[in-house]
Order: C-alpha cells, then structure tokens, then sequence
C-alpha cells in the first residue's frame, strides 16, 4: 500500500474552516473556496487573497519524509507574480489582500521546505511539525500560503496556468 493525499484549504479568520478535497487553487478577490474565479476577478495592481492549503495524508505507509512545495512558474504572466510561504501558526492564516510578501514561490523540488503534522484536525496544522511522519499516522503537511500580486501592467483576464506540487519521500 502508499500513502494517499488530498489538497485541503483554510479560509474564514486563522484559515479556520476547512474544505477538504480541493482539486485547484483559484487565486480571486474573495476569501471562500466555492465562488468561480470569474465571479471576482482580480484588477491590475491589486492582489488575490492569500490561499492556505495543506495537504492531508493517509493511507498505509512507513514513513513520509523531505517535504517540500514547488510551483511550475513564479510569474504567470507580465505584472504577474505568486508569493509563497509556510504557516507554522495561525498568525498570518486569516486570508486577505495585504501582500504577503516574502518570496516567490520557488519552481524546483526542496527550495520550499515544510514539516507534517501528526493530526487528523485541521486546527492542529498550523504546528511546528516534524520532518517525518511515521507508521501510518493520518498528518498534514504545514499549510502553504500562496498569493498572486499584480501590478498595472497585468493584462486582463486568465492567467497562465500554475502547477503547485507537494514532493516528498515516502518509505
């Protein structure tokens, strides 16, 4: 057997409700998981909410271990930029327009490290973690926190598509 995951996002204040199973990453002007993107489009040289989303793993495995997220591009486009960042607290989790500033995000495997978290409560992943998880506990991963910055010169409408994934080694 392996481990399974699923991509799980936080919104509301602390990133507190968590909708599980979430199969994109739609960076809008509204904190919810549900309304369309085109619902609330972002405007040149504002920004996106910020995304908190975690991975949440299960399944029967020895251990998950060298945790880290990596994007297919930091820049989807002219005037187009995406910052990330690991939460290891809720500080900061309550999604909103302030830039989050800090870096972008990086676009090979290991540059962004994060830990798991032995949990099988959203509440309980805003941790420091550890850099394994073991014996097939259900876990975590730290929430990535990701935004999209634009700057007047973002052309209107979609954006190029950005590929985030979570690399690991599992055992």
């Amino acid at each position: 057997m392996a481990s399974t995951q699923t991509w799980s996002e936080g919104n509301s204040t602390n990133a507190a409700t968590e909708t599980g199973s979430r199969a994109e990453c739609n960076w809008k002007n509204i904190d919810d998981s549900t309304t369309a993107y085109s619902s609330s489009p972002i405007t040149a040289g504002n920004n996106s909410f910020h995304k908190v989303q975690a991975l949440k793993f299960a399944g029967t495995f020895n251990t998950l271990s060298a945790l880290s997220f990596y994007a297919s591009t930091a820049a989807p486009g002219t005037g187009l930029t995406v910052k990330a960042s690991i939460l290891s607290s809720t500080t900061g989790a309550t999604p909103s327009t302030t830039s989050i500033g800090g870096s972008d995000i990086p676009t090979s495997a290991g540059s962004l490290t994060a830990n798991f978290i032995a949990t099988s409560t959203w509440a309980s992943a805003f941790a420091a973690g550890t850099a394994t998880l073991t014996a097939s506990a259900a876990g975590y991963s730290q929430p990535l926190r990701t935004q999209l910055l634009t700057t007047g010169a973002a052309a209107p409408g979609d954006i190029a598509t950005v590929t985030i994934t979570g690399s690991w080694t599992e055992s």
